[in-house]
């Protein structure tokens, strides 16, 4: 780290998940700041992470006492970097990271990214109350600023209460230096995801057995994924041999299944908890490697697909929709370049991942700014 330079601290309770490597692209265009990534827990993807990495405590029992009490291991360390903010990822990690900002006299900045912001477990009365529910009107009263990866998620924020001057809308970007020019495809369709019940795998399957009683034979469909529910969906694909079942895929091959693919299926719901998307990734993967879209009309989703014009919007959880959508898109395939083409002009309106970092960077500087040098 440069000593003239300033940092923000980057916290998420454990860095580095294995689906998470978004949270490093937040900051891959950052020019003034540099981020100094916090977590109560290292993981072993934390080696991916390009700078300092620091801990807020050194075994089991100091994490306890850090996620209960807020006491910290390394606060010195910490205001040795010369920090202007923190900024936290997911809710609870806002929540977590508070009595860190309080303490090092720092502004609060927190991204919700979905789930975060709308299960019912974190509005649900419990007799003993999580932490994110301990804190949370403290987080509303103090945190600077709440990014939010969609309108959506902006708005559920709001109807719980959030403060509407501290919602900012902050969509997600990738890396757009390998964007490839859409094309006709005759690949199968594609689906990728956790199994897990937000994901709508189960929704596609109804769609794929809908379209088999129809047409005597459902299309192919590759599944990208792994979780809990594998044998729930394997059992429904069962009797459908068009479909194969890949595990999970390194980034090339993913990459590779994505620019082959006849469609991308992105059959989102929202889950019996409330867990929903904020705007699936995957989406915009699949966008850049010329994929034409299916997607739902759930959370963000619609802020990146318009029907028939940057892919195609079913309702969600609704299978005969779904069917009708794919089978739309098998039998007018080339109609599916068009809306790649105007998909990636999206891409490069609002999320291209060197842009929001740099307005991520401009964010914090200019909320430090109004906190007057960082202390509160």
């Amino acid at each position: 780290m440069s000593p003239s330079r300033r940092t923000i601290l980057a916290f998420r309770d454990k860095l580095l998940l294995p689906s998470e490597g978004f949270i490093k692209d937040n900051y891959r265009n950052f020019n003034t700041l540099e981020p100094v990534y916090v977590a109560s827990k290292l993981g072993w993807r934390a080696d991916e992470l390009d700078g300092i990495k620091l801990a807020t405590a050194r075994n089991s029992f100091e994490r306890a006492v850090f996620n209960h009490t807020g006491a910290m291991f390394g606060a010195a360390d910490m205001r040795s970097k010369r920090p202007i903010a923190v900024h936290a990822h997911f809710g609870r990690g806002g929540a977590l990271a508070l009595p860190m900002a309080r303490q090092l006299g720092l502004p609060l900045y927190v991204t919700y990214y979905g789930g975060d912001a709308t299960k019912h477990t974190h509005t649900r009365r419990r007799l003993v109350p999580t932490i994110y529910q301990r804190r949370a009107s403290a987080l509303r009263e103090y945190a600077a600023g709440f990014l939010c990866v969609s309108r959506y998620v902006a708005d559920r924020l709001a109807g719980q209460g959030f403060p509407a001057e501290k919602l900012h809308t902050h969509y997600l970007g990738i890396d757009l230096s390998a964007m490839r020019s859409p094309a006709q495809r005759s690949g199968p369709l594609l689906v990728v995801g956790r199994f897990v019940q937000k994901k709508g795998i189960e929704t596609l399957l109804s769609a794929l057995h809908l379209i088999r009683e129809k047409d005597g034979e459902a299309p192919r469909l590759d599944i990208v994924g792994s979780g809990g529910g594998e044998a729930a969906l394997r059992a429904m694909a069962v009797d459908l041999p068009s479909v194969r079942f890949l595990g999970w895929q390194t980034p090339d091959q993913l990459a590779q299944h994505l620019a082959t693919c006849s469609a991308l299926v992105v059959p989102s719901r929202e889950a019996d908890d409330g867990d929903c998307e904020g705007l699936p990734t995957i989406m915009l993967e699949g966008s850049r490697a010329g994929a034409p879209v299916i997607g739902t009309a759930h959370a963000g989703i619609p802020e990146f697909i318009t029907d028939g014009e940057t892919g195609l919007l079913v309702p969600e959880n609704d299978p005969p929709a779904l069917a009708a959508a794919i089978t739309l898109q098998l039998e007018n395939a080339a109609s599916g370049p068009k809306m790649a083409a105007n998909a990636q002009k999206r891409l490069r309106q609002d999320f291209d991942a060197a842009i929001q970092s740099a307005k991520l960077e401009a964010l914090l500087i200019a909320g430090t700014q109004i906190e007057s040098g960082g202390g509160r």
